[in-house]
C-alpha cells in the first residue's frame, strides 16, 4: 500500500530570529501506517542539514515530527488524492501569504 506522509522540519539559526518551518509530503510504500511512519522518520533524519548562510550565520534544519500519515486507497494515476486536510482560516491565510523578499 502507499501512504502520503507529512513531515515537519524546524530551522534553527545562531541569531535570535524566529525559526522557519518546512512541511514536506512524501510518498511511502508500506504494509501499514506504523511502517509508513517509521520509514518516513528514517527518510526525514537523512534530510536534516546544517550550513553557513550568507547573512544569518549557521542554519540547522532538523526533523521535528511526522504530522500525519494518509493512506492512498486509489491506484496511482492522474488526479488521485495524495493528501488532504482541513484548515482553519488563519492557517489558510498563512499558507497563501508569500514570503517577502
Amino acid at each position: 500500500m502507499y501512504y502520503s506522509v507529512s513531515i515537519m522540519y524546524k530551522s534553527k539559526r545562531n541569531d535570535t530570529e524566529t525559526p522557519l518551518w518546512e512541511e514536506q509530503i512524501i510518498l511511502v510504500s508500506a504494509l501499514d501506517e506504523t511502517e509508513a511512519e517509521e520509514k518516513a522518520i528514517k527518510f526525514a533524519r537523512k534530510y536534516e542539514t546544517e550550513f553557513d548562510a550568507a547573512n544569518s550565520g549557521k542554519v540547522t534544519w532538523k526533523f521535528y515530527q511526522v504530522e500525519s500519515v494518509f493512506i492512498i486507497n486509489d491506484k496511482l494515476e492522474d488526479g488521485v488524492e495524495l493528501f488532504s486536510r482541513f484548515l482553519r482560516n488563519s492557517e489558510a491565510e498563512s499558507i497563501l501569504t508569500p514570503f517577502s523578499d
